[in-house]
């Protein structure tokens, strides 16, 4: 009897943890498009250079996205990771079909 009672204890105490991690909300990132497309705006209407870079390596069969990540501000780049549907529908509409 008293074997018994010291397993419950622990295995008690284990389900009370799970229980309590598996009921705390996971909190996911949010997308907060505004300054994304304000960083691939300037790539693509004030920086001819980058803009040049970007449609030339696009045309070849570099990925837009990943291309868009080695020309924004590097503040820029995990916002763009996260957003990556928003980008990805945005690019499409300023005439760049997703990667495929």
């Amino acid at each position: 009897m008293l074997v018994s009672d010291v397993f419950r204890l622990p295995l008690a105490a284990l389900l009370v943890a799970v229980l309590t991690i598996s009921a705390t909300p996971v909190q996911a990132a949010t997308c907060d498009f505004a300054p994304v497309k304000q960083a691939i705006d300037n790539v693509f209407d004030q920086d001819a250079a980058k803009f040049a870079i970007f449609k030339k390596e696009v045309s070849e069969g570099a990925d837009p996205i990943a291309m868009m990540e080695r020309l924004v501000p590097e503040d820029t780049r995990k916002m763009l990771d996260i957003c990556r549907y928003q980008v990805d529908q945005y690019l499409a509409k300023r005439g760049f079909a997703p990667f495929h």
